[in-house]
């Protein structure tokens, strides 16, 4: 199912605002730029949502026609936006779009050249009083007032990942395809400035205001938006062509250049090109273009000194007796194979390969870990660089058997681009491992143990005490700030800070199909530690087996 701009049987709630599909369940938009979403403060104010809303109802004759808004554009830009019309596609819809399963597509022309062909860009994103959004390079430079642990939570700041593409460029200026991973309130727009490319028209965040198309709106359009349609479950996509102007300003005809149609899917580089003046060209793999986003990766600098003493006094018996045999099992290395580990630390799991006869090649973002896994292992191979950029640190042309990131994905943000950068790096059918926290029950400030003392609990034929996983969130995307050193900093030491990112399941699954890592194992891992003997040891020890500590994922590449 699929809407389309070029129609011939257009319908229009109002001017501005284009039919582009309608059933049962769902009502997509077109909006043209001036209209206002909408105004929860002010329900009665001029909006798309009131013109759809009362659209619903006089198509409802009376019986109660009802609408419901899913998401918003802001009221400079245009294009697809998507109500749902019953409760039920409400709730899915909702879902979708706080999953990030919801497909969405832009497309915007920006201030000046030079832009490279691809890219990513990754920061914290936070609101001041004023309604200005600004970026940080991570939580840690957010004003603490401002931080927030929730997506859904209103004002605060949250991570922001925003993938562009170059279509062409022309006359000082470039037109490019953005997709969305997160939707905060004018992300794109902070992300195009981060990168010193203000888009067309965007006064608010550093363009230069004149005349022509820079003085009669904002250069963004709202140009495809897929979901999963709540009564069908088919995949559905519709698609809102960008101005015509967007194309004339960098000096293109209407139809000319690629169109969006997989444009950001990996391994099909063929499907998107660069016009240059005219001249196309074939895009590269995308890579972080914002290098400071590194320093969330090298924030670990600080903890270093801690997490050595952590892992290599052997303190982590989770490590030793969990984590890394498990990771050695599942990778399945032979003798003389090459292994990537990303995020290795001090590198112990690189060792441990190495004793078995493997080849471990080590990359992580913290000078001071990199320098403590030389000291340790003189015959390693190891390398200073970030995960999300992994071809500018490893060997040019040396491919990898097998690859793993244990206990570290958690505190990368973005995923998407560490996956490609893995995929790219090991071989035909080679094999990736990630340990992680489990997402479902060991999320960071949303799970925590419970008591039930009822000494006759029903089910199972159970009695006396019993020790229960309890989980307040899940599928929201949360960062949080964790003191990795608690017991110390309740004695008087200074805490060691980091940060965590939680994701569902569902998150990683797909980042890491979308960079060709099919997943083929999948295993939970509890914690082997034993209670001292007392009345709950029995109920804690039976909590620690059954509800799983760790995840390990294994994906290959297809």
């Amino acid at each position: 199912m699929r809407g389309d701009r070029s129609s011939s049987r257009e319908r229009f709630i109002t001017r501005g605002l284009r039919i582009v599909h309608e059933d049962q369940e769902v009502l997509v938009v077109d909006k043209a730029s001036g209209m206002l979403t909408a105004d929860p403060s002010d329900p009665d104010l001029e909006s798309v949502f009131r013109f759809v809303k009362d659209y619903v109802k006089e198509g409802a004759r009376k019986r109660g026609g009802r609408v419901w808004i899913i998401h918003r554009l802001d009221r400079e830009a245009s294009g697809l936006l998507v109500f749902a019309k019953s409760e039920r596609a409400f709730e899915m819809l909702k879902a979708e779009l706080k999953a990030r399963r919801m497909h969405r597509l832009y497309t915007a022309v920006l201030e000046g050249e030079g832009l490279e062909a691809a890219g990513t860009v990754q920061s914290y994103l936070y609101e001041d009083a004023r309604g200005v959004v600004h970026s940080a390079k991570g939580p840690g430079a957010i004003p603490k007032h401002l931080r927030r642990d929730d997506e859904d939570e209103a004002g605060g700041a949250s991570s922001a990942v925003t993938h562009y593409r170059v279509i062409a460029a022309g006359h000082g200026r470039t037109l490019v395809a953005l997709k969305l991973e997160t939707g905060r309130k004018h992300q794109i727009r902070v992300h195009m400035k981060e990168l010193g490319r203000s888009i067309l028209g965007d006064g608010k965040y550093g363009a230069a205001r004149g005349k022509g198309v820079s003085a009669e709106r904002l250069c963004l359009h709202a140009t495809e938006l897929g979901f999963t349609h709540p009564a069908t479950g088919e995949a559905v996509r519709f698609v809102s062509h960008a101005p015509s102007t967007f194309y004339r300003t960098v000096g293109m005809r209407p139809g000319d250049g690629p169109g969006l149609e997989g444009l950001f899917e990996t391994g099909k580089k063929d499907s998107a090109t660069v016009a240059s003046r005219a001249k196309p060209a074939e895009l590269p793999t995308p890579t972080i273009l914002d290098r400071r986003s590194r320093a969330d990766s090298a924030g670990w600098d600080h903890v270093a000194e801690w997490y050595d003493e952590y892992i290599e006094e052997r303190v982590s018996d989770h490590h030793e007796m969990v984590i890394l045999p498990g990771v050695q099992r599942m990778l399945g290395v032979k003798q003389g194979q090459s292994v990537l580990d990303v995020a290795c630390g001090t590198g112990v799991l690189c060792r441990r390969l190495a004793a078995s006869g493997a080849k471990a090649f080590g990359v992580d973002a913290s000078d001071r870990l990199v320098a403590r896994a030389r000291s340790l292992d003189q015959s390693g191979r190891y390398a200073v660089g970030d995960a999300r950029e992994l071809s500018a640190c490893l060997p040019i042309g040396v491919k990898f058997e097998s690859a793993a990131c244990v206990m570290a994905i958690m505190n990368i943000e973005p995923i998407s681009q560490v996956f490609v950068g893995i995929a790219s790096a090991l071989s035909a059918g080679g094999v990736f491992v990630m340990v992680l926290l489990h997402p479902a029950f060991r999320a960071p400030g949303q799970t925590s143990w419970g008591w039930d003392d009822d000494k006759a609990r029903s089910g199972g034929g159970g009695h006396g005490p019993a020790q229960f996983r309890r989980v307040d969130g899940y599928l929201s995307s949360v960062s949080r700030e964790i003191v990795m050193n608690p017991g110390a900093v309740s004695s008087g030491a200074k805490p060691v800070v980091t940060f965590t990112h939680h994701r569902a399941l569902s998150v990683y699954v797909n980042a890491l199909a979308s960079a060709g890592l099919m997943v083929d194992q999948m295993e939970e891992w509890p914690s082997l530690r034993q209670s001292q003997p007392g009345p709950r040891a029995a109920a804690e020890n039976r909590a620690r087996r059954e509800i799983p500590m760790f995840l390990a994922i294994r994906a290959r590449k297809g």
